[in-house]
C-alpha cells in the first residue's frame, strides 16, 4: 500500500494494447503494465548465480549517485560484476560513510548480444521505435540492465531527451514515486521522494507525490519528463527499454540539437575568428590552395542552403501545427 500522502498508481494488464496506447501513452501517463515479461526467457534463467557464473569475470559500470550524481556513463568506475553481485547478496552492510557502488545501467547487448535473445525488444504496447533509425555514430542504446539491491537507489530524475522509459522487472521487487512535469516546481535533480521531510516540502508546495510497487515479470511506463525516484526492495534484475514513436520524436531530435548546438556552436566561432583574420590580410594574401582542392566555397554554400532549408522546415511545422505560437 502507498504512503497516505501519496496517490497510488494506476496497473493495467499488458495484453490490453489499446487501452494503453490510448489511455497512457498518447496521454503520457504513468501507469504498471502487470505481465508484460511474464513469458520472457529471462524469468526463467536470469538470476545472481546466472550472471556470477556466465558473466563474472565482465568488468562492469557502476553508479555513485551521492557523490557523483549523473556521471556520464564512460566515466563511470568499472569492477567485476561477480564481486558486485556477491556485494550485493550480502545484504548485511556495516555502517560505513562510504558510498555502495550501484549498478544502474550496464549498456549489456554490445558486449554480449545474446542477452537480447531473453527479452522482448519489441515491446507489444508500443508502436515503431525510431531509435532505430537514428546513424550509428549516434550512441543512444535502447536498452540497459539494471541489478540493484535493497541499499542502492537512483534519486530522483527525469530521463535525458524525453524518451519514453519502460521497466520491466525480472528478479525482485522495486518501489517507485514520481512527479508529474507540471509540479517540476516542487521537486528538482537528486532528491529523495522517500525522505519524509521532503515529502513533506514536495507536498506543501501543492505538487502530488505518485507511488508504485513493480514486481518480477511486470513493467513501469515513465512517460517523458516525468520525476522518478526508484529504490530496490531487496536484490533485483530489471531491463530498462526506451522508446520513441512519431510523435515524441520532433522533440527528441530538437533535444538532440540542443546538445549538439554548443559544439557546432563553438567550431562556428572558431572559424569566424579565422575568416576575419584572413579578410584583414586579403589585400596581401591570397586563399590557399588547399580552399580550391578543399572545395571551401561550394562547401559553403551547401552549408547556407541547408541552414536556409532547416529554417523553411522548421517554420512550415510550427505554423502548420502550432499556428498560435509561431509568430510570438
Amino acid at each position: 500500500m502507498p504512503n497516505k500522502n501519496t496517490i497510488l498508481l494506476e496497473s493495467i494488464e499488458a495484453s490490453n494494447v489499446a487501452l494503453f496506447q490510448k489511455k497512457y501513452l498518447m496521454n503520457e501517463k504513468p501507469v504498471i503494465l502487470k505481465g508484460m515479461g511474464k513469458d520472457w526467457p529471462a524469468i526463467r534463467r536470469w538470476s545472481a548465480d546466472f550472471f556470477r557464473n556466465t558473466y563474472g569475470h565482465v568488468k562492469v559500470p557502476v553508479c555513485y549517485y551521492k557523490t557523483k550524481q549523473q556521471e556520464l556513463y564512460k566515466n563511470q568506475a568499472k569492477i567485476p560484476l561477480r564481486e558486485y553481485i556477491n556485494l550485493a547478496e550480502k545484504n548485511n552492510f556495516p555502517d560505513s560513510n562510504a558510498e555502495l557502488p550501484y549498478l544502474g545501467g550496464w549498456i549489456y547487448h554490445k558486449e554480449f548480444p545474446e542477452l537480447l535473445d531473453d527479452i522482448d525488444m519489441t515491446l507489444p504496447c508500443f508502436p515503431d521505435n525510431w531509435l532505430y533509425k537514428l546513424p550509428p555514430s549516434i550512441s543512444i542504446s535502447p536498452t540497459n540492465l539494471i541489478i540493484g539491491y535493497q541499499h542502492v537507489s537512483s534519486p530522483l530524475h527525469t530521463d535525458s531527451f524525453f524518451v519514453n522509459s519502460v521497466l520491466t522487472m525480472i528478479a525482485g521487487e522495486k518501489k517507485a514515486r514520481m512527479v508529474s512535469p507540471s509540479h517540476t516546481f516542487a521537486v528538482s535533480n537528486g532528491q529523495d521522494l522517500f525522505n519524509p521531510e521532503t515529502v513533506n516540502e514536495v507536498l506543501d508546495q501543492g505538487a502530488d507525490i505518485f507511488e508504485g510497487a513493480i514486481s518480477a515479470g511486470d513493467a513501469f511506463y515513465i512517460p517523458p519528463g516525468w520525476w522518478h525516484n526508484v529504490i530496490n526492495c531487496g536484490f533485483t534484475i530489471a531491463v530498462q527499454n526506451l522508446h520513441v514513436d512519431i510523435y515524441k520524436f520532433p522533440l527528441f531530435e530538437q533535444q538532440l540539437r540542443g546538445f549538439a548546438l554548443p559544439l557546432l556552436s563553438k567550431i562556428e566561432d572558431l572559424g569566424r575568428d579565422a575568416r576575419e583574420e584572413l579578410f584583414k590580410a586579403e589585400k596581401t594574401l591570397t586563399p590557399p590552395i588547399s580552399h580550391q582542392i578543399g572545395g571551401f566555397i561550394e562547401h559553403e554554400k551547401n552549408y547556407i542552403r541547408f541552414l536556409n532549408k532547416s529554417a523553411k522546415k522548421s517554420e512550415d511545422y510550427l505554423n502548420s501545427y502550432y499556428p498560435k505560437h509561431s509568430n510570438n
